[in-house]
């Protein structure tokens, strides 16, 4: 993108067409592609805004989440973005959404689906004022819901992207003092990311889908990368971690280093795995795994990951238990 001046959202979607297929074959690359591809639609919108409506009325942050937070997308990603701006009006507050809008809808042109969750600067939940942020943050982390506790985890994969860097860092630390008056918090936490789908039976074989048009899959997605996320994630949040990616964040643990061992190794490969496949067609293709496409070697040692990736989930929640307990 450097040689070639987007000024257009048809420029964008030309370099991206023409891009993608040389950054999709290693995971670092891929993040930086998806990268420069949402930093330049977030300024295609910004300049449509400042013709439109002027420039932003107040200092703001739009940050990414998801894959995109943890810098972690497939091929093929959905969306997953907020924004937290500095001051409250009416005014404001429709500048912002009109704002969040227009990004949705740009990515979503460009090729990222719709948040199925509506996590998204589109989402009034996630187009929020810092003040209305905290009240909604508290909010949260006081609800005993599935979904509640949901959305802490997911804000916590929060990264600011474009804007004021210590806005995302402020919401987050409301997340940390609670935890710190209430350790049994992270029970909560690792109880809203306990549920994963089972990949390896009790033969040793792969456990794949029967039917539909996955049929032969595995969901990579559910049985590999997300249980990773939410352990690596978990450990992080119990350490007071600021890193988003779930690599990153391995690499800063020191108190649960001992826990880690072989899964950096294995997590690098898991992302790279996924990126054999070039016949994604959607961005549900992404998350499954045709297995009889896999070589030898790599069914073997993918059987090996997803063992292994048992035993570090039974570790932490032996983990947290002893933490509850010793701080009670």
């Amino acid at each position: 993108m450097e040689d070639q001046k987007i000024i257009s959202f048809q420029d964008l979607k030309n370099w991206k067409e023409s891009t993608l297929i040389t950054h999709q074959f290693h995971a670092d690359e891929l993040h930086l592609f998806h990268e420069k591809l949402m930093k330049t639609a977030f300024q295609l919108v910004h300049d449509g805004m400042t013709t439109d409506y002027g420039a932003p009325p107040c200092d703001f942050s739009w940050f990414v989440t998801g894959s995109a937070g943890r810098c972690e997308q497939a091929i093929i990603s959905d969306q997953d973005h907020g924004i937290i701006f500095a001051r409250s009006t009416p005014e404001i507050k429709e500048y912002f959404l009109t704002f969040g809008e227009r990004i949705t809808t740009l990515l979503e042109e460009l090729g990222y689906p719709r948040c199925e969750g509506k996590v998204m600067s589109s989402n009034p939940v996630w187009c929020q004022s810092i003040a209305d942020w905290e009240a909604q943050m508290n909010a949260w982390i006081q609800s005993n819901t599935w979904e509640t506790i949901r959305y802490v985890l997911i804000f916590m994969d929060s990264r600011s992207l474009i804007g004021n860097e210590q806005f995302v860092a402020h919401v987050k630390s409301i997340i940390y003092r609670y935890m710190d008056k209430n350790p049994s918090f992270v029970q909560r936490l690792l109880d809203n990311t306990k549920h994963t789908v089972k990949a390896i039976g009790v033969l040793n074989q792969f456990i794949t889908i029967q039917s539909g048009p996955h049929t032969g899959c595995i969901d990579y997605k559910q049985a590999a990368i997300f249980p990773y996320v939410n352990a690596i994630r978990l450990l992080a949040i119990m350490e007071g971690i600021e890193e988003t990616s779930t690599l990153q964040r391995m690499k800063k643990l020191s108190k649960y280093e001992y826990l880690l061992e072989v899964h950096y190794e294995h997590f690098v490969q898991l992302l790279h795995l996924r990126l054999l496949d070039k016949n994604q067609r959607n961005y549900h293709d992404s998350r499954y795994i045709k297995i009889a496409s896999l070589e030898k070697h790599e069914k073997k040692n993918l059987k090996l990951i997803l063992k292994d990736l048992e035993t570090l989930q039974k570790q932490i929640e032996v983990t947290v238990k002893r933490l509850i307990r010793d701080e009670r």
